[in-house]
């Protein structure tokens, strides 16, 4: 069947086809090589990836290379040197400029000197040519450098000078920094500044190019725009993200930008370095300008609504399988597809009298497609279940911004109390009533209850147990059911901690936001140092409240 085309609307299509490929042809006025946190060691080695990615900056003939922080691990006298020759030696006929962002593991090391001294050596270590404070003309572009101990009246001050300068009308403001502003970008809502967000949101123009979050660039919440616009850089070392009922996982990281600038728009296209494929070439992160909040296609609520969902296939099964003796309970199930792969599988656990727990696993988002696995298995330890219960449980993949896909389910009975080794020290089923909660870290007031529950805030508080619990060395279980509601999206953190030398017995472990309903988390640490006492720290949160409805520690010689 032939179908007739008009001649006006054939026009049209014409013209529209030759504009796209025009487009599509068009050169960037200038190219920039991002990367972030590289947090490099003392050796040549632990510069492999930043080799990488200088090599890809010079295949795409980059004019800038730029660092926004964390250069290294830590103030490591011999890395610069290192790092200043491989950048170079990738460039060796024409070297581009390099813009350097100081922040705080470039000080770490040194912390008992002005930041000021510490940053001046970094600098003459990697042949720095800028201020820690700059503002740099790239072919009539401005590009501002701030450091991460911001002076906020210099910045602004900075900022509302290029605003007022005739030579950048009309032109974006680049601002090269190390924290993102608060809850714009991923993880910026642990790692994000307020201050710099009430700050930046003055200055519509501005584009905040930022890292410290160590998140993955795959993640499409790395772009945001609000009162102005913000692109995370991910983290080169490493990337670790932030879920709900466990410690963040991470895995290494081989993202890299390419900034083209273009007359009327700013396009970042995301790289891994190790392999030299683009992710998502088909739609790179594009800035158009001037900007209008408006008709920002990165606006969280388009964002959202844009991002496709994550697919299980039709025939998808959940199959559980219980250890012997009872250990861990193995998922195994077909990985969940979709353009943007999937960024956390959602475990919900329910038993006869209710929810149970909620344990956050992440996807392979931020692997090449290739290299995914279809099937995914992973394990949840034995404590998060009662013996000879009966439990459903319910996996969910979402989306970078909590977009859920049809959910996979399978039931499960928890097998007899075995022999694994645990034995009990300290059990409450009471312990709102017999563990003690406090303000602060160590000292502070000791807090009651109200209606069954503790009013929180962002500080500080803990619950503490007995001293003899915590007695002698070797692998310890600590187990506690609790529910907390809390609004803003904000959420709290929960870890052991030993107040005395100030120890860490586990990473971070979130809960979630609004109502949680009861929900169990483990925590499974060696304890290697006798003598200390742990209590369960809980902080980095907002006003709500928070209940503790059963607790219990186990050790394990």
């Amino acid at each position: 069947m032939r179908m007739k085309i008009g001649r006006r609307a054939f026009l049209a299509s014409s013209g529209a086809f030759v504009a796209l490929r025009a487009r599509g042809a068009e050169k960037p006025l200038w190219t920039a090589g991002i990367v972030t946190d590289t947090h490099v060691k003392r050796t040549r080695e632990s510069c492999d990836r930043v080799r990488m990615a200088c090599d890809l900056f010079a295949r795409k003939g980059v004019d800038l290379v730029i660092n926004c922080g964390d250069i290294a691990d830590l103030y490591y006298p011999e890395a610069y040197p290192i790092l200043k020759e491989i950048t170079d030696s990738a460039f060796p006929v024409k070297p581009p400029k390099k813009i350097w962002v100081y922040a705080n593991h470039d000080w770490c090391g040194r912390k008992d000197e002005p930041w000021e001294k510490v940053f001046a050596d970094v600098k003459r270590l990697l042949g720095g040519t800028h201020g820690f404070y700059d503002l740099i003309d790239m072919k009539g572009f401005p590009l501002l450098v701030f450091p991460q101990f911001l002076d906020f009246a210099r910045a602004e001050k900075m900022i509302r000078d290029v605003c007022a300068d005739p030579r950048y009308d009309g032109k974006p403001i680049i601002l090269f920094d190390h924290v993102p502003p608060y809850n714009t970008t991923d993880n910026s809502m642990r790692w994000g500044d307020e201050n710099r967000l009430a700050l930046y949101s003055k200055f519509p123009r501005l584009v905040v190019v930022c890292g410290h979050a160590h998140s993955s660039l795959r993640s499409e919440q790395n772009i945001w725009q609000g009162a102005f616009s913000v692109v995370g850089m991910g983290c080169l070392a490493g990337w670790a993200g932030r879920a709900v009922g466990r410690p963040p996982e991470g895995a290494p990281s081989f993202g890299a930008v390419v900034l083209e600038a273009f007359s009327d728009r700013l396009v970042f296209r995301r790289f891994n370095v190790r392999t030299g494929r683009e992710y998502r070439a088909h739609a790179p992160w594009t800035i158009p300008f001037p900007f209008d909040p408006a008709t920002a296609p990165y606006r969280r609520d388009r964002a959202v609504k844009n991002e496709p969902k994550p697919r299980f296939p039709p025939d998808a099964k959940l199959e559980l399988e219980a250890e012997t003796p009872f250990s861990a309970l193995k998922l195994k199930f077909p990985a969940a597809g979709g353009d943007g792969g999937t960024y956390i599988y959602r475990v919900d656990v329910w038993a006869q009298k209710g929810k149970a727990a909620r344990i956050d696993l992440f996807g392979q988002f931020h692997l090449d497609v290739s290299e995914r696995n279809s099937i995914v298995v992973r394990q949840l330890e034995s404590a998060y279940f009662e013996p000879g219960e009966r439990y459903r449980l319910r996996v969910t993949p979402c989306n970078c911004f909590g977009g859920e896909g049809r959910p996979i389910e399978a039931d499960f009975t928890a097998p007899p109390k075995s022999e694994d080794g645990w034995d009990v020290v300290f059990e409450s089923s009471d312990p709102m009533k017999e563990c003690p909660y406090f303000l602060g870290k160590e000292g502070g007031k000791r807090l009651e209850a109200k209606d069954g529950w503790y009013q929180m805030d962002n500080r500080n508080f803990r619950l503490e147990f007995p001293e003899e619990c915590w007695r002698g060395t070797g692998e310890f279980r600590f187990t506690v059911d609790m529910e907390t509601e809390q609004g803003n999206g904000r959420t709290w953190t929960i870890l052991l901690r030993n107040p005395k030398p100030s120890r860490n017995a586990n990473a971070r472990i979130f809960t979630p936001s609004g109502v949680s309903g009861n929900s169990r988390y483990v925590i499974t640490f060696r304890k290697t140092v006798a003598k200390f006492r742990y209590c369960l720290l809980v902080r980095e949160g907002d006003k709500g409240r928070i209940r503790f409805n059963h607790v219990k520690i186990e050790r394990r010689a």
